[in-house]
This record gives C-alpha cells, sequence and structure tokens, in this order.
C-alpha cells in the first residue's frame, strides 16, 4: 500500500492541474515528504515567469515529458529521469513547457514543509491567477519575489514590501488550510 496520498488538485490552467501530494512514510523534516506534482495535457503552455526565493530552495524533477527551466540566466531543459535540479535560495528561475506537449513536473522545497503547498494552495485558489493585488499578497506571504527588471534583489524586496502590504488591503486573505 503506497504511503503517498494527495492532499489536494488544483486547477493552475487549461489542461494544468497541480496534485499537492504528502508521503506519509516519510519524517517530517524530510524534503521527500511534500511534493507538488504538476501535470499538463499539453492544451496550454505553462509559463512562470522569473521570480527568486529569499528563504527557501527547491528541487525541480520531470516525471513525464520534459520542461525548460531558465536558472541564473541558463536555460536547462529537465527530462523525465534526469536527476533533480537544485534551485538555491535568491537564484532567480522561470519555467517554461513546450508547445503540444505533456508533461508531469515535480516540485519539492527545502526546508521540508507545508509552506509551499500552502503558497500554491494560495495562488491557485480559484483555478487561476486572480489579479495583481492577490498575487502580490500571496508572493508577500510566501517567500516569492518577482525579478525585476533592474535585477537587483533589494528592489525586488522593496517592491514586494511595500505593494505586498498594500495588497493585503485589498486582495483576499490567505486560506488557512488546504
Amino acid at each position: 500500500m503506497s504511503s503517498v496520498k494527495v492532499l489536494k488538485t488544483l486547477g493552475v490552467g487549461k489542461g494544468i492541474t497541480m496534485d499537492i501530494t504528502i508521503d506519509e512514510a516519510e519524517p517530517e523534516d524530510s524534503i521527500n515528504r511534500y511534493a507538488m506534482d504538476t501535470r499538463s495535457t499539453g492544451e496550454e503552455v505553462l509559463d512562470i515567469p522569473p521570480h527568486w526565493h529569499k528563504n527557501h530552495s527547491e528541487y525541480l524533477s520531470a516525471i513525464e515529458g520534459r520542461i525548460e527551466v531558465t536558472l541564473g540566466g541558463e536555460k536547462i531543459i529537465i527530462n523525465a529521469g534526469d536527476p533533480a535540479v537544485l534551485v538555491p535560495r535568491r537564484v532567480v528561475h522561470s519555467i517554461r513547457s513546450f508547445e503540444g506537449e505533456k508533461f508531469v513536473f515535480r516540485e519539492r522545497p527545502n526546508p521540508a514543509g507545508m509552506y509551499k503547498a500552502m503558497f500554491f494552495n494560495d495562488i491557485f485558489s480559484t483555478g487561476k491567477f486572480q489579479g495583481f493585488f492577490h498575487i502580490m499578497r500571496a508572493f508577500y506571504d510566501g517567500d516569492t519575489y518577482a525579478a525585476l527588471p533592474l535585477h537587483i534583489q533589494f528592489i525586488d524586496e522593496l517592491f514586494l514590501t511595500v505593494v505586498g502590504g498594500i495588497a493585503h488591503l485589498f486582495a483576499p486573505a490567505k486560506p488557512e488550510k488546504l
């Protein structure tokens, strides 16, 4: 009997869903305990814009198909079966799928924990991006910083601190649980 359970499935886009999973056999502090598996039928391209994380790194891997990850300006194609790619904290990265191609890619946060699942539950709470203020509030609450054109992380942090703080006045509150 498998110890991996789907806690929630989120709509991400047309033909794109994300399963938030838990492996109950893994200890709470294991990076293998929680995973987010994004899968696509190929109907729509997944395009996650450049961003970075101040307090966590993440491991990305392709379970089926392939994805393109831009990591610190370098494009990497991750194919199913390749070793997971570490995205270190504070490194700007983006993710893009290939037009018409099915894929499943997995993301695991480091340090381990439910915080990344809660971020995705927040950002995709209605099955799509809800607008600028909601995104900024979710980024503010979820350790995600938009990589602005100046490529100066202090400016990115300042922008998010101000705009994310203001967004708390206009955006819906962060969901408390999955």
